[in-house]
């Protein structure tokens, strides 16, 4: 378990952050509220709280839910947290990761993170857990694309 982070204004209500020793867990909040509720049958998910869910394009690439600016304050609050700056002494990051923008959404190339569904079989992901190699790299490149 790691520590649960404050959201920031600008990543609501878009993103919830644990950081851990060498990777960081990034989760549609909106999206995985509502799983919950559906799971405890105080309701069901609809198509706008789908859509604020990760969007898998395969197995190392996803297409972010909320704004690019959004996912960048998370990835910043992960890079000021001090279990990433510990990492940061003795750890590298690794080539291939990286973010572009599509129709004005960020899609996420992170190799040595994992997607993470929270309902079997379904579409949509809830948790992506980034490994720290991965963050920079995709933290610079939203930076370069204005986020």
């Amino acid at each position: 378990m790691g520590a649960i982070l404050q959201p920031l204004p600008d990543m609501e209500p878009w993103y919830a952050v644990e950081a851990r020793r060498e990777s960081a867990y990034l989760t549609a909040a909106v999206y995985v509220g509502a799983t919950i509720q559906q799971r405890v049958g105080e309701g069901v998910v609809t198509d706008d709280q789908r859509a604020a869910a990760w969007k898998p394009v395969d197995e190392h690439t996803i297409i972010a839910p909320g704004t690019p600016s959004a996912l960048a304050s998370a990835l910043r609050q992960i890079a000021e947290h001090p279990a990433y700056r510990e990492w940061r002494a003795t750890g590298r990051h690794a080539g291939g990761a990286g973010a572009e923008l599509r129709d004005g959404q960020a899609v996420v190339t992170a190799p040595n993170s994992c997607q993470y569904e929270e309902v079997a079989g379904a579409a949509e992901v809830g948790h992506v857990e980034f490994d720290y190699r991965d963050v920079g790299p995709i933290l610079a490149d939203l930076q370069r694309l204005g986020a």
